[in-house]
């Protein structure tokens, strides 16, 4: 028996050890936005500040351009570009002929930029698995930690179709495996991070789901991820998942093949 199994051989009660998710709304998340100096800043903070205040709630019209330009003393020119600026982000959209609107607001849209901006930095897949390094063994941990028992049944599913080890389907159920443990930690910023950065996941997956040896070591891995998962070992879940990426990252090094500069990747 391990050190945190319970007498019975059942998970451990996990309630003690789960610290409370973000919350959902991005309002919060928005609030943190430092106001900056300039007129274009200005009105741009201007209407972030309704949007935390809940003056604007989500998929609410914004008042049009000639009334924020009046209101904030700017021209209409300068509202114009500020919106454009925070459409670029996600925050507003343009709806041609019916003016402007709050979006949904979700951490995924607000974040999706993220994989743009990996590309734009001239980085590499490498720098990738950094990332992925720093975040997914903690989330593994956590998830053993936390997860609940009516979630492990989506688990299994997962490692089920993996199993398969189907070269099409492989890279989709792979990212929908590693996604699953980051919902686990029930932090919604954390998620959304994973997801910003999806597509360039995929592109890595395509190049190493092109080996059967590599599918089949890559799911003895996550077979082990998930085992130390349902048996709630932090530790292990998290060594498991410290394994899996060096050695998918040891691999993608070796071959060469793998590790292009993103920017390459930009349409």
């Amino acid at each position: 028996m391990s050190e945190g199994d319970s007498p019975d051989g059942s998970r451990p009660a996990a309630a003690s050890r789960r610290r409370p998710p973000l919350p959902a709304s991005p309002r919060p998340l928005l609030g943190m936005l430092r106001p900056m100096a300039g007129p274009l800043n200005g009105v741009r903070d201007h209407v972030v500040s309704m949007i935390v205040t809940g003056e604007l709630r989500p998929g609410a019209a914004l008042p049009a351009e000639r009334e924020l330009a009046i209101r904030l003393g700017v021209s209409r020119p300068l509202v114009r570009e500020a919106l454009r600026s925070l459409e670029a982000v996600n925050i507003v959209e343009s709806r041609r002929g019916a003016g402007t609107y709050v979006t949904e607001l979700s951490p995924e849209l607000l974040l999706a930029p993220l994989s743009h901006a990996f590309r734009l930095i001239h980085g590499s897949y490498l720098d990738l698995f950094q990332v992925r390094r720093f975040l997914e063994p903690a989330a593994a941990a956590e998830a053993a930690g936390s997860v609940e028992e009516e979630h492990l049944a989506e688990m299994d599913e997962l490692l089920a179709a993996l199993d398969e080890l189907d070269e099409d389907t492989f890279p989709e159920n792979d990212l929908a495996f590693h996604e699953w443990i980051v919902r686990q930690t029930g932090n919604p910023l954390l998620l959304s991070i994973i997801r910003g950065i999806r597509d360039l996941e995929f592109t890595v997956l395509e190049v190493t789901a092109a080996s059967a040896r590599n599918r089949e070591q890559s799911q003895i891995e996550h077979r082990a991820i998930g085992k130390a998962i349902r048996e709630g070992d932090p530790e292990r879940a998290k060594a498991a998942m410290l394994l899996h990426l060096a050695r998918v990252e040891d691999q993608l090094r070796s071959s060469g093949a793998g590790v292009p500069e993103l920017a390459e990747e930009a349409p």
